[in-house]
């Protein structure tokens, strides 16, 4: 037990074997604080944080009420600029909140150096600092690397930009602020049903390519719901990343009877896809892509082709227009220069700092105002009831929420007013957000079609 060990400390100092000469002053102090430590042993850790709140070092008991957040993020290495960006986003939230539950923030840095090898290092003595929250990192791979120590030390991670599943999956611990790379599947599904009133849908994809199998799977799911109809897809084709032919896949698309086709590739496979084609007098479909297609380059052949239907995941607005992010926008300015724009990155690490510190207060009050006999009656055992209410206990002597606690606030936030757009989570660990459908039909330019996957 923590206490025991502090204790043993404390006694070791008082009475060391080496200072043999004592004078009525040293014993009496001896006295009065062995004395202490007896009832200590008696009346267990409230005490124990009256006494030492009386006895130890202050820069000691400020330093155990200090809120941590863990920063990990690479900032030095190939990734340095984005990494940079998120970090300025955690910088600019921590100014203007640096205190939370009546207690100090610090911020403890750990930098990946844009690699999974010093990730790892990093993360150890990152999660030897005892972080409350860890955000972070840029880098799917390396915010991968980290899920193993969020998961096993119970400390809640935030996810900034990185949007892949495998971070949410079977980790209940690690969280994401951008909307998860699957949930496009399910947007681009909203629009060609819903807006293009379009129900017989194929999709193609590159073999190998795990990215586009989550998307495709998704899209197919939501598409079969929406229309009511489980053979809604006509047909699920696959294409050899080195292939340049498509016509057998086209005929099979034309055969098929397809209205909409998900075009899961990169925008220089989808240009070439696309060509054919054209070539082929096979303009009639409407073609989505994910957001990979927001290449300009790409897009302006798009609108130059008077022949083309598509449409595509639309970057993320840089910031909402609301109040939380003009005020946002301004301390931006303010900081980094009034001709200076926040990435999206930025916009988002913001956001995930504020949900921590939304989620820690909130975790506070479920804690405080758990009931011991409310605990009795739902705890499935005596010795899970137990070891909850010294959880509470340990929550309210230090007014610091354990990290489950932090864990199961964050999961129920619901309507969080982000300057990246309203974040719902739901009992998920993976947010609900609006996603945009940007089109081009004919060459000219759709309007914006707003899904809430």
């Amino acid at each position: 037990m923590k206490e025991k060990r502090v204790l043993k400390k404390i006694v070791h100092k008082l009475w060391t074997v080496n200072d043999i000469k004592f004078n009525k002053a040293k014993n009496a102090a001896r006295i009065l604080a062995l004395t202490m430590i007896l009832a200590l042993g008696l009346t267990g850790c409230t005490t124990y944080n009256n006494f030492k709140n009386a006895w130890l070092p202050k820069d000691k008991v400020e330093e155990e009420r200090t809120i941590k957040i863990g920063v990990f993020e690479p900032m030095s290495g190939q990734y340095k600029q984005q990494g940079m960006e998120e970090v300025r986003g955690i910088e600019l939230a921590y100014e203007k909140m640096s205190k939370v539950l009546d207690k100090k923030i610090q911020l403890v840095y750990g930098d990946n150096k844009s690699n999974m090898y010093d990730g790892e290092t990093a993360l150890e003595e990152l999660m030897s600092n005892s972080p409350n929250v860890v955000l972070g990192s840029y880098g799917e791979v390396l915010t991968l690397t980290a899920s193993d120590y969020i998961k096993s030390r119970d400390v809640p991670g935030i996810a900034i930009s990185s949007r892949n599943p495998l971070i949410t999956g079977n980790n209940p611990y690690y969280f994401t602020v951008s909307f998860s790379e699957t949930k496009q599947g399910n947007a681009l599904a909203d629009f060609a049903y819903n807006s293009m009133k379009k129900d017989i849908g194929a999709t193609v994809r590159f073999e190998n390519d795990d990215r586009a199998q989550a998307i495709d799977k998704r899209f197919n799911s939501r598409f079969r719901k929406l229309t009511e109809n489980p053979d809604a897809i006509v047909g699920s084709f696959q294409v050899k990343a080195e292939e340049t032919d498509f016509s057998v896949t086209i005929e099979k698309i034309r055969n098929s009877g397809a209205k909409v086709v998900l075009l899961a590739m990169s925008p220089v496979g989808a240009e070439l896809f696309l060509k054919q084609c054209v070539e082929k007098n096979m303009t009639h479909i409407l073609f989505l892509g994910t957001d990979e297609w927001n290449d300009s380059a790409f897009l302006d052949k798009i609108r130059n082709s008077d022949k083309l239907s598509i449409a595509y995941v639309a970057h993320e607005p840089t910031v909402e227009k609301s109040f939380e992010a003009k005020e946002f926008i301004d301390a931006y300015k303010k900081k980094y220069g009034a001709n200076t724009e926040p990435t999206l990155n930025t916009a988002l690490a913001y956001d995930a700092y504020m949900l921590a510190l939304q989620a820690m207060e909130n975790a506070y009050v479920n804690a405080a105002g758990k009931k011991p006999a409310d605990i009795d009656k739902e705890a499935e055992t005596v010795a899970i009831a137990t070891a909850l209410k010294k959880e509470i206990q340990t929550i309210k002597d230090t007014g610091i929420p354990t990290g489950r606690f932090i864990r199961d606030a964050l999961s129920q936030i619901e309507n969080y007013k982000g300057v990246s757009g309203i974040i719902n989570y739901k009992g998920s660990n993976e947010p609900s957000k609006t996603i945009d459908i940007a089109s081009i039909i004919k060459g000219k330019d759709g309007s914006l079609f707003t899904s809430n996957s």
